[in-house]
């Protein structure tokens, strides 16, 4: 019996570890970017706060292969959290000083390109979490666009490279 629970408490853990954070934000998240709702200006206005249902004062956005020691550097105190995985990117969100929640995602599975704003630095606050999203091609693979609203003009140009429509190709 005692075997039995020590067994649980070192793999419970670990299944933690696995988690990749906050799924259900990772799934609201994919299904905004992914809803083909752009309508006539080419893109989509994404409220990053309305996805969260916690509160943060900031979120910040690492990609692989940063460390937990970079990811303590950036935030300004000690992540006890694991590195970022590779073929993955997060984002982290902490308030007063205490991280509150984080989501990884795949981008091979999931191709959300996030994108810094004048010198943001990939972090991003609260009063600023309004993102524009489209879907561009690039090298014949769509990508999706996360960038904050005032900076969308940065990479407009993307717009431009549109994927083949699939239905065309039939």
């Amino acid at each position: 019996m005692i075997k039995n629970i020590l067994l649980l408490l070192i793999v419970m853990p670990l299944l933690a570890g696995c988690s990749g954070g906050n799924k259900d934000l990772r799934e609201k998240l994919q299904t905004a970017v992914e809803a083909d709702d752009a309508g006539t200006k080419g893109y989509k206005t994404i409220a990053l706060a309305e996805l969260t249902d916690f509160d943060w004062d900031t979120a910040y956005f690492f990609q692989s292969p940063e460390t937990a020691r970079d990811i303590s550097d950036r935030i300004g105190y000690k992540w006890e959290g694991k590195d970022v995985p590779d073929w993955h990117n997060r984002l982290l969100f902490v308030k007063g000083g205490k991280v509150v929640s984080y989501m990884d995602y795949n981008y091979q599975e999931f191709p959300l390109r996030v994108f810094g704003c004048n010198t943001d630095q990939w972090a991003y606050p609260r009063s600023r979490s309004r993102f524009t999203s489209f879907k561009y091609c690039q090298n014949e693979e769509p990508v999706y666009t996360f960038i904050p609203e005032p900076c969308l003009g940065n990479i407009q140009e993307l717009m431009a490279a549109k994927c083949p429509d699939a239905e065309a190709e039939k």
